[in-house]
C-alpha cells in the first residue's frame, strides 16, 4: 500500500487541527491552529482530543461523507437522479453505472477513507498512554477511534466489494489495522469475513467503552449500536442486528413531520450521530445540500416519476417533491435537503432512529415475528401518514413492503446502493430515468454493483494485481 505514503508521510491533521471546548455541549466548537508533530500529539490529552475532532473533520471531506458517499448510494438506484442539464457533469458517470478503476470517484472515497483509517489508528495505539488523561478520558478516546474506523471500514467494503451476504469469502478491503508506513510491507485484500469480524470487534470494544453524550456530533454508545446493527444487518444476524437497533432507538422520540420538513440540516430529536459543521467549516458548493435544494448551489438531484408515485396522497413526505417550471418542468425537483442560512451549510444526520426501526421490522419480519415487525413498520407509516393501516402482510410480502418504505424513508440518505446489493435485488430503472436498466443478480451486468479497486492502488500495491481486481473490470 506504498501509494497511501503520499498521505501518511507524517500524523498531521491536514484539513485544520481543531480544538473542542467542553463548554457547549450542544455545538461544535472548533479553533483552527497549526499542524502538530506526531511526537507532541499524545503528549496531552488536550492536543490528542484536537486530533480525534481533526478525523472526525475528514468525514465531511467532500470525497466521502460530506458528498460524494452519500449521492453517489443513491444515483446507482432507480429513486433518484443527477439532473441530465446543467450540472456540469458531476457524477454522471456514476449515475451511468459506467466508472472505470481510474475515475475520481472511484478513488477519492478510498483514499479519504483510508488517510481516516490511518489517523485513527495512531489514536488507537497510542491513547492509553496519554500521561496527563484519566481512565475515562483515554477510554472515550479509543471508543470513538474505534467506531470511526469502523464506520469507515464498512462504508469501504460496502463500495468496493460484493454483497456479505452473497460470498462472505470473497475479497474485500485492506484490512488496515496497523499503522503503515512508507517502508512497510504492502497488504493484499481480506475476505469479506475477516473485514466484517474486525468491524464487529471494533465496534463491539467501542460500545465497552463509551457511554451516550448529548452532543450528537460525536460517536457515543448509543452510535456505536447503531453501527453495529447496520453491520449486523449486511450480514443477515438478524437478531443481533434487531437487538442492537432496539438499543440504539430507545428512549428517542422520532421526528415530527415539522422537523422533516425544517429540510434535515440540522439535529432534531431522532439523530443519533451527525456530521456536524459550522458556517465556517462546510464544503459550500460541494455538498449535500447544494446537490439537493432546488436554489443555491448545483441543485441538481431529481426523483424519479415512478418513485413519486409510491407516496400515497395523504403521506406528507410527498411534500418534499416539488414541480417548478421555472427549475425544471419536465422532473420533480426535492425538498428534503436544505441549507442552514448559507450555502452548503447543513449538518450531515448521518444515523437517525428511523433508520433503526426499520433494521428492527426487516429483523423481525426475517425471524418470523411477523406481529413485532409490523408494528415496528407502522410505526415509520403512521408518523408521516396517520391514517396508513397497520400490514397485516406476512412472509416476503412483509419483507417487501418493509424494504419499500426503507426507499420512502431513507431517500437521499445513502442507502439505497447497498440495499439492493445486499438482499440481492433485481435492479430496474424506468419512468423519466434518463439512463434506463434493468437486470436481475444473474445477468453479468450486476457486477456494476460493485465499484473497482482503483488503479492508483494496484499500481502502488505490490500484493495487488489486475488479477484481484473486482470482477467486470
Amino acid at each position: 500500500m506504498k501509494a497511501l505514503s503520499l498521505i501518511k508521510n507524517i500524523f498531521t491533521l491536514s484539513l485544520l487541527l481543531l480544538f473542542m471546548t467542553a463548554c457547549n455541549e450542544d455545538f461544535l466548537e472548533l479553533e483552527p491552529t497549526d499542524s502538530i508533530s506526531e511526537g507532541k500529539v499524545f503528549e496531552s490529552y488536550t492536543i490528542a482530543e484536537a486530533a480525534l475532532v481533526g478525523a472526525y473533520d475528514q468525514l465531511s471531506n467532500p470525497s466521502f461523507e460530506g458528498l460524494y458517499v452519500p449521492i453517489m448510494a443513491d444515483i446507482i438506484g432507480e429513486d433518484v437522479m443527477i439532473n441530465a442539464v446543467d450540472n456540469w457533469n458531476w457524477f454522471v458517470p456514476v449515475y451511468q453505472m459506467n466508472v472505470l478503476p481510474n475515475y475520481t470517484y472511484v478513488n477519492s472515497p478510498w483514499w479519504a477513507g483510508y488517510k481516516l483509517i490511518y489517523d485513527v489508528n495512531k489514536l488507537i495505539k497510542n491513547v492509553q498512554k496519554i500521561p496527563d488523561a484519566t481512565a475515562d478520558q483515554k477510554n472515550r478516546l479509543e471508543g470513538e477511534a474505534r467506531a470511526l474506523r469502523a464506520f469507515v471500514m464498512l462504508k469501504l467494503a460496502q463500495i468496493y466489494s460484493p454483497a456479505y451476504s452473497k460470498d462472505n469469502t470473497a475479497p474485500s478491503i485492506l484490512l488496515v489495522t496497523d499503522i503503515l508506513e512508507a517502508d512497510d510491507d504492502d497488504i493484499g485484500r481480506s475476505t469479506l469475513k475477516e473485514v466484517y469480524e474486525q468491524i464487529e470487534n471494533d465496534l463491539l470494544t467501542a460500545i465497552s467503552l463509551l457511554e451516550e453524550k448529548k452532543d450528537k456530533g460525536f460517536v457515543d454508545q448509543r452510535a456505536a449500536k447503531a453501527m453495529l446493527a447496520r453491520t449486523y444487518l449486511d450480514m443477515e444476524n438478524w437478531q443481533k442486528a434487531r437487538d442492537m437497533a432496539k438499543e440504539a432507538y430507545e428512549g428517542l422520540e422520532l421526528m415530527s413531520i415539522s422537523e422533516m420538513y425544517s429540510g434535515f440540516s440540522t439535529r432534531n430529536s431522532e439523530t443519533i450521530f451527525t456530521i456536524a459543521y459550522t458556517q465556517e467549516d462546510n464544503n459550500v458548493y460541494l455538498s449535500l445540500p447544494s446537490f439537493y435544494w432546488p436554489v443555491g448551489g448545483y441543485s441538481s438531484m431529481r426523483a424519479n416519476d415512478q418513485f413519486v408515485d409510491l407516496f400515497n396522497y395523504q403521506d406528507a413526505r410527498g411534500g418534499f417533491f416539488l414541480q417548478q417550471d421555472d427549475i425544471d418542468a419536465e422532473r420533480f425537483l426535492i425538498l428534503k435537503f436544505g441549507h442552514n442560512n448559507v450555502v452548503g451549510n447543513a449538518e450531515r444526520i448521518s444515523i437517525r432512529a428511523s433508520e433503526m426501526y426499520l433494521i428492527e421490522a426487516e429483523c423481525e419480519a426475517e425471524l418470523g415475528n411477523y406481529t413485532a415487525a409490523q408494528e415496528a413498520l407502522y410505526q415509520i407509516q403512521q408518523r408521516s401518514y396517520p391514517g396508513v393501516q397497520k400490514s397485516k402482510a406476512t412472509d416476503e410480502q412483509l419483507v417487501n413492503e418493509i424494504l419499500l418504505e426503507r426507499r420512502k424513508e431513507l431517500f437521499g440518505e445513502g442507502f439505497r446502493w447497498n440495499d439492493i446489493k445486499r438482499r440481492q435485488q433485481s435492479f430496474s430503472r424506468g419512468g423519466d430515468h434518463w439512463v434506463t436498466f434493468n437486470y436481475s443478480p444473474a445477468d453479468a451486468d450486476y457486477y456494476r454493483l460493485t465499484f473497482p479497486i482503483p488503479q492508483s492502488e494496484i499500481d502502488a500495491n505490490k500484493m495487488i494485481d489486475l488479477n484481484d481486481q473486482n470482477e467486470g473490470y
